[in-house]
This record gives C-alpha cells, sequence and structure tokens, in this order.
C-alpha cells in the first residue's frame, strides 16, 4: 500500500529540514527530532524564528477596503457540504479558482468534515490540528511540519483568534502556500469568546496581511452578524439568546428601520455589514513577484 500523498511534503517542526519517515515515525537527520507515533509532529525544540517587519505602514485600510471585493462569492458549488462547517462559499472559491487536482491543507481541521467537500472537488486533503484525534497529524501552526511552498490552498476556519502568535502563524502559512495559492478562512470579530487570544476587525487582517509581503486580501466578507453570533454562542441565558435571535431576524428582514441605510451604495452596505460582523470571511492570494 502506497503512503499517503502528504508523506512526501513533511518538514521538521523544529528546522524544518526533510523528515525520514518510516511506519514507526519521523526523524530529522539535521537536529535531531524524534516522534513516534508519526501522528504527533507537533515542535519539541523549534529553532529560533527572526521575522523582519516594517516600522511604518502606508496602509490605508478604509481606502483598501473600497478597492477589494466586498461582496460573497456566487454560489458556484453543489457538492456536499461538510457537517461542522458549512463551507460552501469557499468550495465555490476554490472550484473557480484551481481548475485541476491540488493540495489542499486545513489547517485546525477539528472534525476534518471539510474533507468532504474537498474531495468532492478532486483536490488531496490534508488536516492538522493541535489536539484533534481525528486529524491526520498533530500539528502546531506556529511550526508547520511541512515543506516550503509544498501546498497550494490552506484553509482555516476561526483559527487566527485562538493563536498565540498569529503573526508567527501567519509567516507559516505563507511558507507553506505555493506561489498563486489562496489561503482562505474566518476571523472572529463580534463573536463570543472561543479559546481566544485575538479577535480581529477586517481592518486588523488588512493590517497583519499587509505586514506579509507576499500576501494581499482579494477578498472579505461578512460571514455572519454579531446579533446572530450572540444569539448561538453568547454565554446568556436562553431568554435573552432567544431576544437577540428576534432582534437579529428583525434586523436582517426589515432593513427599512434604517432608512438612510437603505440610500447607500452596496459597496458601503457591505463595508457596513463587515464592521458588524460577528465573523468575516477572506481570501488571500500568495503572489509571485513582491510587492513594491
Amino acid at each position: 500500500m502506497n503512503p499517503p500523498w502528504f508523506y512526501a511534503i513533511l518538514a521538521c517542526p523544529d528546522c524544518q529540514h526533510e523528515l525520514i519517515v518510516n511506519s514507526a515515525g519521523a526523524s530529522c537527520p539535521a537536529c535531531g527530532f524524534s516522534n513516534q507515533p508519526l501522528a504527533d509532529l507537533r515542535p519539541q525544540n523549534p529553532h529560533p524564528l527572526t521575522l523582519s517587519l516594517a516600522r511604518k505602514s502606508d496602509l490605508d485600510p478604509a481606502q483598501q477596503l473600497q478597492v477589494i471585493e466586498t461582496s460573497p462569492p456566487s454560489p458556484g458549488y453543489h457538492g456536499p457540504r461538510a457537517q461542522h462547517r458549512d463551507s460552501t462559499q469557499f468550495m465555490s472559491i476554490i472550484a473557480d479558482y484551481f481548475k485541476r487536482p491540488t493540495r489542499v491543507l486545513d489547517l485546525g481541521c477539528g472534525p476534518r468534515d471539510q474533507e468532504i467537500p474537498i474531495r468532492a472537488l478532486g483536490h488531496e486533503y490534508v488536516g492538522v490540528d493541535i489536539c484533534s484525534t481525528t486529524a491526520d497529524f498533530l500539528a502546531d501552526a506556529h511550526a508547520l511540519p511541512f515543506k516550503t511552498a509544498s501546498v497550494d490552498c490552506i484553509l482555516t476556519y476561526a483559527v487566527l483568534l485562538a493563536l498565540r502568535n498569529p503573526v508567527v502563524a501567519l509567516s507559516e502559512i505563507e511558507r507553506v502556500l505555493k506561489p498563486g495559492g489562496l489561503y482562505l478562512g474566518t476571523i472572529s470579530q463580534g463573536e463570543p469568546f472561543l479559546v481566544s487570544y485575538f479577535h480581529m476587525t477586517a481592518w486588523g487582517l488588512l493590517s497583519l496581511i499587509d505586514a506579509t509581503p507576499s500576501l494581499r486580501v482579494t477578498r472579505l466578507w461578512a460571514a455572519n452578524d454579531t446579533l446572530s453570533s450572540l444569539s448561538r454562542w453568547g454565554g446568556y441565558s436562553k431568554v435573552i439568546k432567544q431576544a437577540l435571535g428576534v432582534l437579529n431576524w428583525v434586523n436582517t428582514t426589515f432593513p427599512f428601520l434604517t432608512p438612510r441605510k437603505m440610500l447607500w451604495p452596496k459597496k458601503a452596505r457591505e463595508i457596513d455589514a463587515l464592521h458588524r460582523a460577528g465573523s468575516i470571511a477572506f481570501v488571500v492570494q500568495k503572489i509571485s513577484e513582491l510587492r513594491n
């Protein structure tokens, strides 16, 4: 039986050297990393990471939101859906962007239910998580056990908020992603605490991506409203959560309650929805040539 495809792209989580992999486990000839069983590739003694960050940025997030796409993608995917979190919009983007079979990394995969739609599109799937026993590997987003430029697409659902240092994790995402590849995911803005370190606004995400020269945001949209998030996950009584749900329904069903917004252009209403969102979905592309 042939080993899974992703064995060929494994790298040491401590030093990024190519791993020696066999049925018993994995070892690194460069730094001495050794692990049994193979399924646990969390770092043991990771080498220090040096990042170069600009002290000054010319980013104008308000202006950038005017330029990038802020509407949800058109539904082009009609295959099987994930059971835990519906990813129809992301699958539509993947189906439209990748015309040939690609390698997709589900980072923070949880129950790995995104494997179902990804494989339905004909792509190769690998799921990693810091603690989920259903993952292909246990891995830390701050020290990914994959070779540089080894995957075409990375997917994260509400993962950045749960990482102690999203700047370091993003540098790993950039390293592992191929030029021209896509990074798709969601960030929590108005959602309640969910084992969170960093909730993030649209401006915050734009700033984070702007600090990574080879990445650029190509699309942002409101995945849900804060009222909707609080009605489902807020630590309130059942009565309060039901009331929040009613308020969310009223806000969604009767937009004329804020008549001035009805006169706004579509772009302004999309940006307003971003600023009120409980969760924000994003599409980031790794470009082949660095920005000036």
